[in-house]
């Protein structure tokens, strides 16, 4: 479950999840935002109003959270334990490794958590790193190709090809012959976000600019375009920081 929008305003990223281990509502505040557990059958509600009673409690909590935050990328983190939290989607998802050094090293999805394997301590930051990417380029290889076909043929227009990058602070371009390259780190932003961007690059092979024509054909084909492009803005660059290119 994502972030509930009937508590939108919170002076920190929230977001809401069921699970099916969880036999109590609990609140976890990490530096990157507030996230509320519930048990399977327990009401929204419930949580909306448990959140709005602790919240000046979390504010606070959150705040010393980003203030003994070390400073580390995502990639250090990972190396020095054994689990981490990785935003697949926007959303908090368990990342770890197994101890399993015969075999192909490797990073897969499950279904709840990432998995990195075939490797044993000590783990570089470059090795997780280019093991996550492998994985994430075909990961999104999929999802942004579908959206790619949607979108290409409501909006009439044919990219030559796909492709997922490293990008140290871009989203997305179209190149001159109309390829679409994406930002492998857009695993990690809302589904909608994601289309937003898929969409806007598509939009630049009818239009080279920003132009009022520009945003109206993107808005034709994404009207929720504004809100994923605030997004970005605000969550956009700690993003890119976090996961920065390690070599």
């Amino acid at each position: 479950m994502a972030s509930e929008p009937g508590l939108a305003g919170m002076a920190f990223p929230l977001h809401v999840r069921r699970s099916t281990r969880a036999k109590r509502l609990r609140l976890i505040v990490r530096a990157d935002g507030v996230e509320c557990v519930l048990p399977p059958r327990c009401p929204e509600r419930i949580a909306r109003d448990f959140i709005r009673q602790h919240h000046d409690w979390l504010v606070r909590k959150y705040r010393e959270a980003i203030a003994h935050a070390p400073a580390q990328s995502f990639w250090q983190e990972a190396g020095a334990a054994r689990e981490v939290s990785f935003p697949l989607q926007g959303v908090p998802t368990p990342f770890f490794w197994q101890d399993t050094p015969s075999g192909r090293a490797c990073v897969s999805y499950n279904g709840e958590g990432i998995r990195l394997t075939g490797l044993s301590l000590p783990i570089g930051a470059g090795q997780i790193e280019l093991l996550t990417f492998a994985w994430a380029r075909g990961w999104l290889d999929r999802r942004a190709g579908e959206l790619l076909q949607l979108h290409a043929e409501r909006i009439g227009v044919r990219p030559r090809q796909l492709r997922i990058k490293r990008m140290r602070t871009r989203w997305g371009s179209c190149g001159a012959m109309n390829d679409i390259n994406l930002n492998w780190l857009l695993i990690a932003v809302p589904p909608a976000v994601l289309e937003y961007v898929v969409v806007h690059e598509l939009c630049h092979i009818c239009h080279r600019n920003h132009s009022a024509h520009f945003w109206t054909l993107v808005a034709e084909h994404c009207p929720e375009w504004e809100k994923a492009r605030l997004w970005l803005k605000a969550e956009g660059g700690p993003l890119l920081h976090r996961f920065g290119v390690v070599r």
